[in-house]
């Protein structure tokens, strides 16, 4: 008999694996001592194994066969990543084209919590101010533009949670701290199509947002045009926008959105 020890988180998380796989081949599920044998391991350790993944949701028994069995956990998990690569390679050429047109840094956000996670991220070549996001990085909803493009169009409990969840700090003197005085700029920002972060992330740098709309009404990603404030300024704002709001409606009818 198996001698209970207390393993790495290593190996913990290789007999996870293991069972999760091997639970992957057979839709209807198997039973304790059939998945204990498959995977070689002690039916006391596969039962501790499979009571801890199940408390995340990944692995559920079935009451009448009494089979462990996956969830569809793997699959929402597997269709976000893979919503994430179709908006990217969906919306690449029209990024490139219109970095190229417009002569400033282009973003592609998606939104993960309180937070955006960048996509795409393509410098000017002619760009005076170097910015702190990159590909794979992550900013606060509430004082980036692509982030407040995506919150104008959520209802307001859910924006509600999002500010108790977000860490609320003055990251410039302009960043907005109020949560009224945040869903006054969300109104506008809806009123108007595009968002604006107006040097609340990064002094210097001003940029316009707008976000991909599915046929709900529900913001998929974002897509904002950010320079230093001597390049985007009130003037030019409009046309900055309109070009935007132009990409983000090509790319949602590719979408099928």
């Amino acid at each position: 008999m198996e001698t209970e020890v207390k393993e790495s988180p290593i190996r913990s998380v290789d007999r996870a694996l293991d069972i999760i796989e091997e639970l992957s081949k057979h839709p209807k599920g198997l039973g304790l001592m059939e998945l204990s044998r498959a995977v070689n391991l002690h039916k006391t350790t596969t039962f501790r194994m499979l009571s801890a993944i199940m408390t995340h949701g990944w692995i559920a028994k079935d009451p009448i066969s009494g089979n462990y069995r996956l969830t569809l956990m793997l699959f929402e998990i597997g269709s976000k990543v893979s919503a994430r690569m179709n908006i990217l390679n969906v919306a690449r050429p029209y990024l490139d084209d219109l970095t190229a047109r417009m002569g400033e840094t282009v973003h592609l956000v998606i939104r993960d919590g309180s937070e955006v996670v960048y996509l795409y991220k393509e410098d000017s070549l002619n760009q005076a101010i170097k910015m702190g996001s990159s590909i794979g990085s992550r900013n606060p909803l509430y004082c980036t533009g692509v982030g407040k493009a995506i919150l104008a169009y959520l209802n307001e409990d859910e924006l509600e949670e999002i500010w108790k969840a977000s860490n609320i700090r003055q990251v410039t003197r302009s960043t907005i701290t109020s949560l009224d005085q945040m869903k006054k700029e969300l109104e506008l920002t809806r009123q108007r199509g595009w968002a604006q972060d107006n040097e609340e992330n990064e002094i210097g740098v001003r940029c316009v947002a707008v976000p991909i709309l599915n046929r709900r009404g529900f913001p998929i990603a974002s897509i904002s045009i950010s320079s230093s404030v001597f390049h985007i300024t009130q003037a030019n704002i409009p046309s900055i926008a309109k070009a935007v709001q132009n990409v983000c409606k090509a790319i949602a009818n590719q979408l099928g959105l």
